[in-house]
């Protein structure tokens, strides 16, 4: 991720922020950017300013280094409706599973590289992602 964009999630998403999502892929931070909004909504939604869940982020490595969020809730359970619990629940899912099907580089929908035209390059007269190994060049947009 670049530096701009983790001292902008340090500074607005203190509580939530890990050091270790620095190496989260630039492809990958609007999702963060909408899971950390989502929980932020869960609370302000329940007339709190202050979070209801603490995340968790591990780091996947045999799934190439996509990480996966867990939350733990921080106010009582009598708190929660059935809407803030499903809310946090569709979030965490869309964080995980989203992240497979998002370009590392640019953010596009398309599979974990590149299926930009910018990023692109032209290859025996072929479009080809430049991100894809050869083995699976054939799979490229």
């Amino acid at each position: 991720m670049k530096k701009e964009n983790g001292d902008r999630f340090r500074e607005l998403y203190l509580h939530w922020w890990s050091e270790n999502l620095k190496s989260i892929p630039e492809g990958h931070v609007d999702l963060l950017a909408g899971l950390f909004h989502q929980c932020t909504l869960i609370s302000t939604d329940n007339g709190d300013v202050d979070p209801w869940v603490s995340l968790h982020f591990e780091r996947l490595e045999d799934e190439g280094g996509l990480f996966r969020a867990t939350a733990a809730p921080t106010v009582d359970f009598e708190r929660w409706t059935n809407g803030s619990a499903i809310a946090l629940i569709i979030a965490l899912q869309f964080f995980n599973e989203r992240q497979q099907h998002i370009c590392q580089v640019c953010g596009l929908l398309g599979g974990l590289h590149c299926p930009s035209p910018d990023v692109l390059q032209q290859t025996e007269g072929a479009l080809r992602c430049r991100f894809r190994t050869s083995e699976h060049a054939n799979d490229c947009p």
